[in-house]
């Protein structure tokens, strides 16, 4: 009788943490959806392709600005004790603070040279500043947002996330429709709506800046980041290479109309994201008992349920991008219904990925995606040249589930080691 009351009280937990999760997303995206219909009026298909154009760009560069150092402090988060956990938040705030901003001033300059040398159709100016430095400010919201996750603050997560979820659609009512800025109004936006809570976060953890810098705890942090962050950033070239292809191809319109339909699907990440949320903290828990069967359970049930959400969604989806857009993007419509799949995908490979790096198998994560970009690099450039948009948007489907599939091979042939490379030490006593 109390492990059927001990089962059930925790699935009371998941339900109520998924709902308050759910509903810190849906307040804000709520009011973003309402103000789509506004937003597709005052912004032309050049618009939504120039800032997809550069946001695209972020795969490359973002992975080495956060350096999963976040991924890193919630591994050590039910292991370090309270002392020690302390000192290596103060050192991933700093690490964000300095690290991430040189590795910022880097990759603009890096993108400003390629845009120069292959005379992109857009401006540099001030389209990739302001993504890059949107980047650069938001991880230490994030990291911050993970932090009450993994603490279990659910009601600090659900206040904080509407507070500034709120702030950010004011933002883009105002510099949008308002003053009407187009894409520069939409981009100063969202820099505007992570700079803001980047200075909330400051000075919300300003103890944490008189830490003593450990060059023992970055010595760490690098050895544990580096084949994941070199395995992210291949990553563009399943979700961000398809939109330089496009715009190689000169069709700027078109670019913008699959623009479109990329952020219409993204509508389902609201859910998909509230439910790995809710039950990430499971999947760690899982790993450190070393349970695959626990992990396995966790990980299909999120993908079982991401899957209906997006079959909802495809059914729906003509009536939605008729409405969300003022009728002026439905051409955008089947794009979308291809790209809604890749959230099923994506969410798969997440879970596995997960589980790989969380038993301390980060290197077979890079491998895989060695040999899954190479895949992908063909499929997405053979699909755009026969298809175009169509084929990015299948290219983008098909390019997680190559590197699902991978992952899923590698970890069964390596399935007598599984958790033999943990690495969930404490990494000052080494």
């Amino acid at each position: 009788m109390g492990i059927l009351e001990s089962y059930r009280d925790r699935i009371k937990l998941y339900v109520k943490n998924a709902g308050v999760y759910l509903l810190a997303s849906l307040i804000p995206s709520v009011l973003a959806v309402l103000i789509n219909p506004l937003m597709a009026m005052n912004l032309s298909p050049e618009d939504y392709a120039v800032s997809t154009y550069y946001a695209s760009f972020g795969l490359l560069y973002t992975p080495v600005l956060g350096f999963f150092i976040t991924d890193y402090y919630l591994r050590k988060y039910y292991i370090l004790p309270k002392d020690a956990l302390y000192q290596l938040k103060g050192n991933v705030i700093k690490i964000f603070l300095f690290f991430s901003g040189i590795v910022s001033v880097i990759s603009l300059l890096g993108l400003f040279v390629f845009v120069k040398g292959t005379h992109v159709s857009f401006d540099f100016w001030p389209f990739a500043p302001l993504v890059v430095m949107t980047n650069y400010v938001g991880i230490l919201f994030s990291f911050q947002m993970s932090e009450y996750k993994i603490a279990g603050k659910a009601k600090s997560y659900l206040r904080t996330s509407v507070i500034w979820g709120v702030i950010g659609v004011i933002l883009s009512l105002i510099l949008v429709v308002v003053i009407k800025w187009g894409a520069v109004g939409k981009m100063m936006a969202s820099f505007l709506g992570s700079f803001l809570p980047f200075i909330w976060c400051l000075i919300k953890n300003k103890e944490y800046l008189g830490v003593r810098f450990d060059k023992e705890i970055f010595r760490q942090i690098l050895l544990y980041g580096y084949p994941l962050v070199l395995a992210a950033m291949l990553s563009f070239f399943t979700q961000g290479y398809d939109k330089v292809l496009l715009e190689r191809g000169g069709d700027i319109e078109m670019l913008g109309y699959y623009s479109v339909a990329c952020s219409m699907a993204a509508y389902i990440n609201v859910f998909s994201n509230a439910l790995k949320n809710t039950f990430q903290p499971d999947m760690y828990k899982a790993i450190a008992q070393k349970s695959v069967r626990k992990s396995a359970a966790v990980g299909g049930f999120v993908v079982l349920a991401v899957g209906l959400i997006v079959i909802v969604f495809v059914i729906i989806c003509p009536w939605l991008i008729k409405i969300l857009t003022a009728g002026r993007y439905v051409q955008s419509t089947g794009m979308c219904r291809i790209v809604a799949l890749s959230v099923i995908t994506s969410t798969l490979y997440y879970q596995v990925s997960q589980f790989t790096y969380g038993t301390g198998h980060s290197k077979l994560t890079l491998v895989n995606k060695i040999i899954g970009t190479v895949i992908n690099i063909v499929l997405i450039t053979y699909l755009i040249r026969n298809y175009g948009a169509v084929g990015a948007a299948w290219s983008t489907v098909l390019g997680f589930l190559v590197f699902a599939v991978g992952n899923i091979i590698l970890l069964f042939l390596n399935r007598n080691k599984l958790f033999l490379g943990n690495g969930l030490e404490n990494p000052s006593n080494k």
